[in-house]
């Protein structure tokens, strides 16, 4: 009895062994295989890259591309790499065109392969070449019922970038559920007529895209915009008042004094705090009294930020020396203290 059942531990123990085996020489192989495929593509590289410039650079005889799928992959690398670091729209143009002739069918494979980040390659590459010939693969990528939120970001920064009429509707209407993040990237890559479409919807926008359209005109930083955020400084929601007092930082949009009162009085810490950073570049001595008692404020961020608005004021060492000395709050007194040892700021 306990020889069958030795027996049949050993048989058991060489069956794992030769699966394990199989499986270590399987991988083996494969990495064998890979790293010649890599030496190929690079030697190709080697090899294609100074033709390769030239063309795009001085519209020399377009590099020959044979079927070679290796050579195909070191093309698509290659123009990869030119297209982000060269900006003249000639060389874009050809990248466009050489992308369109050469690797349409490369790319495809990669949009219909099972693992997602040979997917997300293709379309980083349609993206990086402006290709306008992949929208109908595109359109079914982004159907697809195993379309991830990552694709159809991607997707949908392609539609943006290549005009797409869809897109507003696309974008009102998401597959999956958006991020504030994820919105401002997409908002980023408008183009000025979208984004003035964009505009004139704003009020029918879901929180989470409005939140993100305000962020968005901060970044673009175009003072067009200025009174769509002054308008929101009326709002009755402190996370709108908040977000348009930041994008106004970010464009350095002046506020008049009194309008700058309204907010450094505010309930919300964080609206005092925007409040005061407008106050920074602003400079104006009628909100010296203001910022004063703002040094008293219960939030250290606060305080930090109204000394450090004092400090670029013409009188601003001059107001914290006396506050060091005689202010009553000992929190004020603190911060006038360690603004006075940092020294004047620009």
């Amino acid at each position: 009895m306990f020889k069958d059942e030795l027996l049949f531990f050993v048989v058991m123990l060489g069956i794992f062994l030769i699966i394990l085996f199989s499986i270590f020489l399987y991988l083996v192989m494969k990495k064998i295989r890979e790293t010649k495929k890599r030496e190929s593509i690079e030697a190709y590289k080697e090899e294609l890259q100074l033709p390769l410039f030239h063309f795009l650079r001085e519209g020399a005889e377009e590099v020959e591309v044979g079927r070679d799928p290796l050579q195909i992959r070191a093309l698509i690398e290659l123009m990869a790499g030119f297209s982000q670091t060269f900006a003249s729209e000639d060389i874009l143009m050809r990248i466009r065109l050489f992308a369109e002739d050469h690797f349409d069918g490369e790319i495809k494979k990669h949009l219909r392969h099972r693992r997602w980040s040979m997917r997300m390659n293709g379309l980083y590459w349609i993206e990086d070449f402006g290709m306008r010939t992949m929208t109908v693969e595109l359109d079914r990528v982004y159907q697809s019922r195993r379309l991830t939120k990552q694709e159809e970001i991607q997707i949908l920064k392609i539609y943006i970038k290549n005009g797409s009429s869809d897109v507003m509707k696309a974008l009102m209407h998401p597959k999956h559920e958006f991020t504030e993040f994820e919105y401002s990237l997409l908002f980023q890559a408008l183009g000025n007529e979208d984004f003035e479409g964009l505009m004139e919807a704003a009020g029918e926008l879901p929180e989470v895209m409005h939140h993100s359209l305000i962020d968005s005109i901060g970044m673009r930083q175009n003072p067009h915009y200025a009174g769509f955020l002054e308008e929101k400084l009326g709002s009755a929601s402190s996370e709108i008042r908040i977000r348009a007092l930041k994008a106004i930082v970010a464009m350095e949009h002046y506020l008049p004094p009194d309008l700058l009162a309204e907010h450094l009085e505010s309930d919300s810490w964080q609206e005092r705090l925007m409040a005061i950073k407008v106050c920074e570049y602003v400079r104006n001595p009628e909100l010296t009294g203001l910022l004063i008692g703002l040094m008293r404020d219960p939030s250290f961020y606060v305080r930090s930020q109204a000394a450090q608005a004092i400090m670029r004021l013409e009188r601003g060492q001059e107001i914290l020396k006396e506050m060091a000395v005689s202010e009553e709050d000992l929190y004020a007194r603190d911060m006038a203290e360690q603004w006075l040892e940092r020294g004047r700021i620009t």
